[in-house]
């Protein structure tokens, strides 16, 4: 993903001000959520960007592999819709972002620098939160539903 600067003043993010205030509401946090769709991440990075994308999110895409994960927003619409739902989680117009993307088999988009390097998961779902869910409840809802990470004996 590419996040370009405004051309000047307030840019694209005119009525972001006066919208219902959310948890991470800096850039920078929200970027340094969004960096574990791109890397294999602890459970607990993960399960706090899932908690914080269901504040507005209801579709997101959580897959593991080994004891790491990652997760994406997804939208069943394609490349337009994805790149507004991230604009949309990360604060800025959609105009400032570029956000690579693959298909599920379902036809579900997610975020994807190369889709043409798609390293497989173990196990991957699509979660649907109907409400926003705290840390322990992504941990939950992403153990529930891709396994928990095994233990050592």
């Amino acid at each position: 993903m590419t996040l370009r600067q405004p051309a000047d003043g307030h840019g694209g993010n005119a009525g972001i001000d006066e919208e219902a205030p959310m948890s991470h509401e800096s850039l920078n946090e929200r970027v340094a959520l969004i960096q574990s769709t791109r890397t294999w991440s602890p459970l607990e990075e993960v399960a706090l960007a899932v908690s914080v994308a269901s504040e507005t999110e209801r579709l997101i895409f959580v897959e593991r592999r080994s004891d790491l994960y990652r997760w994406s927003l997804a939208h069943p619409g394609g490349g337009y819709p994805i790149l507004r739902v991230t604009a949309r989680f990360l604060h800025v117009d959609h105009a400032r972002i570029v956000v690579g993307f693959r298909t599920l088999p379902s036809g579900m988009a997610i975020m994807c620098d190369d889709p043409s390097v798609v390293e497989e998961p173990d196990s991957w779902q699509l979660l649907e939160p109907m409400m926003t869910v705290s840390n322990a409840e992504a941990v939950e809802l992403i153990t529930s539903a891709v396994g928990a990470p095994a233990t050592p004996a």
